[in-house]
């Protein structure tokens, strides 16, 4: 069973086409014009759009593009009540996917949808497969800015060096640890090990041992055997420090040692071990006033920043939004068995506009809940963000004037109390003429 859609200002013709559609199995909605077929259309997300090519509002031909490009890209299929050979054609060169000819019999509907099915099911399998192998080629990293386009293109500068030390630099949640991995998996480390470790995640006494393993009886709860720790683990691929700020002083010097030698020891150890690995660190912090602060090493900020990638805070590029949304609203909608769900036009605004300060994990952790609040096809900005408070109600000119009176009125009656009663006082105090106080105090009763 498909959703379709029936776009056409002929009541008569789009309730005929709608029954066979129905007659058919397929979930069916009706439009009478191209424009309240895109807001059906958005509202319900059909596979397939049944679309008269001749109606008042505007003629198929022309919204044939805008519907194509909607979201869940639905396949068209043009309808027309004459033989118009030149028209089909132009309908099919603009991107139509089959032309049908009204009054429309049963059998030639059921054939023509079953050809727009199955080319719109290998179509977006091998988007599916294209998608695949642009995220292998370039990372998971997803975006058309041109923002996110210079951090591929440094991606793909420093991946063909598989020695030198990276520092990621950004906000969080804005994807650094996704940068690494991409530096990583197009390098020719990428069949070796990727490591990861958050620096601020462990105790200070814990990371040295995490970090460079150690030896049995090392200190007290080691492990008689020992342990290898993450450096040895990553050998041949990519070490990657996240929150390297969060790295004490100690361990500084130590990971100092590490980059300049391409040797390591385990705590409690006597000799030094050779490796082959890459560092890759990332921070949320602006290490160089912590250099000035004397809180992280110059040496070791230098050695690090070899190549620096500055991954950009998600309001930095709005455009990337929509398409970071369908993808998470792809994703969701498979792991939870959902049907077709979009954003409501409302919804696509409010993305837009909201500041997002935990960037890409705050945008996915909102849709997941979105998607799992909502129950239909589409997704209100109730569901997006249900625990923003209400837009204050901006105040009409009648309740302003209202407020200012009273504030007025309080103001005289309070420097009236504080001069006995005193009028010219008052008149003073409140930097106006007798005659205006006498008219207010007219005008609020207070006579």
């Amino acid at each position: 069973m498909a959703c379709l859609l029936v776009v056409d200002d002929d009541e008569g013709a789009r309730s005929a086409i709608a029954a066979l559609c129905r007659a058919l199995g397929h979930e069916t909605w009706e439009a009478p014009g191209a424009e309240p077929g895109f807001v059906s259309a958005r509202e319900h997300a059909p596979e397939v759009v049944l679309l008269d090519l001749y109606m008042p509002d505007r003629d198929g031909l022309s919204a044939l593009p805008d519907f194509l490009a909607l979201p869940g890209a639905p396949c068209v299929l043009m309808l027309t009540g004459m033989a118009d050979v030149p028209t089909a054609v132009a309908a099919m060169r603009a991107g139509a996917s089959d032309f049908l000819q009204k009054p429309i019999h049963l059998d030639a509907l059921e054939q023509a949808l079953d050809r727009v099915l199955q080319n719109r099911a290998v179509r977006l399998e091998r988007d599916r497969l294209r998608g695949e192998l642009a995220r292998l080629r370039s990372g998971p990293i997803l975006g058309e800015s041109r923002a996110i386009r210079l951090v591929l293109e440094s991606v793909e500068r420093v991946a063909g060096t598989p020695r030198t030390t990276v520092l990621i630099t950004g906000e969080s949640g804005v994807g650094k640890e996704l940068v690494a991995r991409a530096v990583h998996e197009q390098s020719a480390r990428a069949e070796k090990p990727f490591v990861a470790l958050n620096c601020a995640a462990l105790a200070e006494g814990m990371l040295e041992a995490e970090l460079f393993g150690y030896e049995g009886g090392a200190f007290t709860g080691a492990l008689p055997k020992g342990r290898e720790g993450l450096v040895a683990a990553a050998e041949g691929g990519s070490l990657f420090l996240d929150e390297i700020g969060e790295l004490p002083l100690e361990l500084q010097a130590k990971l100092l040692r590490v980059l300049q030698e391409r040797t390591f020891r385990r705590v409690g150890a006597q000799t030094d071990r050779r490796m082959d690995v890459r560092i890759l660190a990332s921070t949320n912090r602006d290490l160089s006033a912590m250099v000035a602060e004397g809180r992280f090493r110059e040496d070791l900020f230098y050695r690090l920043n070899v190549m620096s990638i500055r991954v950009p805070p998600l309001r930095e590029r709005p455009e990337d939004i929509p398409v970071l949304a369908a993808h998470f609203l792809a994703q969701f909608r498979t792991e939870f068995a959902r049907g077709p769900v979009a954003l409501a036009e409302e919804t696509r605004r409010k993305l837009l506009s909201w500041p997002w300060p935990g960037n890409i994990r705050e945008l996915r952790n909102a849709l997941e809940r979105a998607v799992l609040l909502s129950e239909g096809a589409q997704i209100q900005p109730e569901h997006l963000f249900p625990d923003a408070p209400p837009t204050p109600r901006r105040p009409s000119a009648a309740s302003s004037e209202r407020s200012l009176r009273g504030m007025e009125r309080s103001l005289i009656e309070q420097v009236l109390a504080e001069t006995g009663g005193n009028r010219s006082e008052a008149a003073r105090v409140l930097g106006v003429n007798r005659a205006t106080l006498y008219n207010k105090l007219k005008s609020y009763g207070l006579s």
